[in-house]
């Protein structure tokens, strides 16, 4: 697919001719086009990105990640990971192409759909239109990002050029708990912009992996995701968003669910890879008794730098959120966490609770976190902390001095750093995974 390489309105104009859009998803990505060029990028003077600076970013200098309609062979990183993941279903992507799509025909059978977004919209226009950029798009700010436009800057991108993405749909009262996997092949070098749309109809549940990777080592590359999350009344939504790209990565992932009446959302972000990443993760409690827990990890080594920002947002009374993110750094690598339980006045009830905690294997090593409440409701029980330490010298020394090298000493403290988010990961092929990734980085 030959277009124009630099980044302007035509390069639109052409990438949605190219993939055969409506009009109206045309419309879309012209206004996100019109966001984007004329919002300045974020600096470290807009207060959210105060400790990632993202000026070296080549956004507009790289050519844009486009299908090439070729077969393409699943890479053998993408083949152990399905072997071992355990899953009911998944689809492989190797850049913009999806190479390969599985589901079961039981599920098929339900009504489920699980397929490329560009798929879906000939096969299921409707769907795709009602919710797609319902909840991520250029104007979905919230809190204190709502008073700085240029935050809208990297998701008006994803939303006027993203090439390709996953669609999955659950129908009302149907339920599976054995995951769903997407596995997202990047191999560096070009701008790439991926867009998934998960939505759990009324009291249905299902469980989603998403999981970035790449060579170990890229020439320089950007990759923004935008995940949309729609749980309605009742229902149950598991998902994890694992990214190990490798050096030579800028990652930008924005994420936003919305939850309605009783619906549940149990989130996972892991962030292992890339030369810089940052992850926007929020949840909109839209109906009485929803609830949404989100946990994250990260383990930076090198000079990695990771962002991660969460919102908890209380619309609705009788809500519930918990958040606990927990990382790890070493070497001259740096970790920021910020956060913000945001209760709006009538959300009376509601119970929140927002933790932090990062452990230094180095003196280099940074970490900075910044937890915030604003509390609109005076009936609620919310509660936010962090904490950033180095490794205990008594802790270490205690391991050592019992035979075990210092490398695997560092291992089982960082394990047991990060232990009360790996027990609450469910699935254990997915929770060995992660292990068994902290496992590596320590030993680099």
């Amino acid at each position: 697919m030959e277009l124009t390489s630099t980044l302007s309105r035509d390069l639109v104009l052409q990438v949605s001719k190219a993939l055969g859009e409506p009009e109206w998803l045309l419309a879309k990505r012209l206004e996100a086009w019109a966001t984007f060029a004329k919002l300045p990028y974020p600096t470290t003077r807009t207060e959210e990105w105060k400790y990632t600076d993202i000026g070296g970013v080549p956004f507009e200098s790289l050519p844009l990640e486009l299908p090439t309609q070729q077969a393409r062979p699943i890479p053998e990183a993408v083949q152990a990971r399905i072997a071992q993941a355990e899953l009911a279903g998944y689809a492989v992507f190797v850049g913009a192409d999806l190479v390969h799509v599985e589901l079961p025909e039981a599920y098929r059978a339900q009504g489920v759909v699980f397929t490329s977004l560009h798929q879906a919209l000939q096969q299921h226009p409707e769907l795709v239109e009602k919710y797609l950029f319902r909840t991520v798009n250029w104007k979905d700010l919230v809190g204190p990002q709502a008073k700085r436009p240029e935050n809208s800057k990297i998701p008006a991108l994803n939303a006027a050029l993203f090439t390709h993405g996953v669609f999955l749909y659950i129908p009302k009262n149907v339920e599976f708990s054995k995951p769903i996997g997407v596995f997202k092949y990047l191999e560096g070098g070009q701008l790439s912009g991926s867009r998934t749309l998960i939505v759990g109809d009324v009291n249905s549940q299902a469980v989603y992996i998403e999981e970035y990777l790449s060579p170990t080592q890229v020439a320089p590359s950007v990759n923004t995701s935008a995940t949309e999350i729609v749980v309605s009344p009742g229902a149950k939504v598991r998902h994890a968003h694992i990214q190990l790209l490798g050096q030579g990565f800028y990652h930008f992932h924005r994420q936003r669910a919305l939850l309605e009446r009783d619906g549940a959302l149990n989130d996972l972000v892991v962030n292992m890879g890339a030369s810089l990443s940052r992850a926007e993760v929020q949840s909109e409690m839209l109906g009485p008794g929803s609830s949404s827990e989100m946990l994250g990890l990260y383990f930076t080594t090198g000079r990695q730098h990771v962002d991660h920002y969460t919102l908890q947002h209380h619309v609705a009374d009788h809500a519930y959120s918990d958040v606990l993110y927990k990382g790890a750094a070493k070497d001259q690598s740096h970790t920021v966490y910020a956060g913000l339980i945001k209760v709006e006045q009538g959300a009376q009830k509601t119970d929140a609770y927002q933790t932090n905690r990062n452990l230094l294997l180095s003196e280099d090593a940074r970490s900075d976190s910044v937890p915030q409440l604003e509390i609109g409701a005076n009936d609620v029980k919310c509660s936010h902390g962090s904490s950033t330490a180095p490794v205990a010298p008594e802790e270490l020394f205690y391991l050592m001095s019992r035979g075990l090298p210092r490398p695997m000493a560092q291992q089982i403290l960082v394990k047991g750093h990060m232990a009360d988010v790996l027990t609450r990961i469910p699935i254990e092929p997915l929770r060995a995974y992660i292990e068994s990734i902290i496992e590596e980085k320590v030993r680099v």
